[in-house]
């Protein structure tokens, strides 16, 4: 071989080395994008999207069966839970107020019903963090739930 040819194979990068440094790069943005402030926005609107799906579930649910569904917050586990069995977690950095609802006893505290005709006894929850806030209001009369950013 001459030495021209091995100098020619020694320069330069592999394919696999440009790879690695992608890959570097790419997981340092991310980190960087996941700890930056601001984000708070987009998780939140996440978790009232996950809210209103529970809630909606339990309407769906309560129609298909017949019979009235329940949802209520267990404040222990920070964690709306559907009679269904599903849940949606509510963070700890998360502020959780409860409109509309009567207290319960205990940690489980009653947030709506749902009635095999599609009404509710209806409420509103709000979340809020970094002073962004979202509600998820279920209308009384139609049970319908919306998300709502005042």
């Amino acid at each position: 071989m001459s030495p021209m040819r091995t100098v020619e194979r020694r320069a330069g990068f592999t394919l696999i080395e440009m790879m690695a440094v992608m890959m570097i790069i790419a997981l340092i943005s991310a980190l960087a994008v996941t700890l930056a402030p601001g984000s708070g926005r987009a998780r939140l609107k996440a978790l009232a999207i996950d809210v209103a799906a529970l809630l909606r579930r339990e309407r769906l649910g309560a129609m298909m069966s017949g019979k009235p569904r329940h949802v209520a917050l267990d404040g222990e586990k920070r964690a709306l839970l559907g009679e269904s069995g599903g849940s949606v977690r509510v963070p700890a950095d998360v502020v959780v107020a409860l409109l509309g609802v009567d207290g319960g006893a205990g940690s489980l505290r009653p947030v709506v019903r749902f009635e095999p005709d599609g009404a509710s006894t209806g409420a509103a929850l709000a979340f809020e963090r970094e002073s962004v806030r979202y509600e998820v209001r279920i209308d009384w009369f139609t049970g319908g739930v919306s998300i709502h950013a005042p």
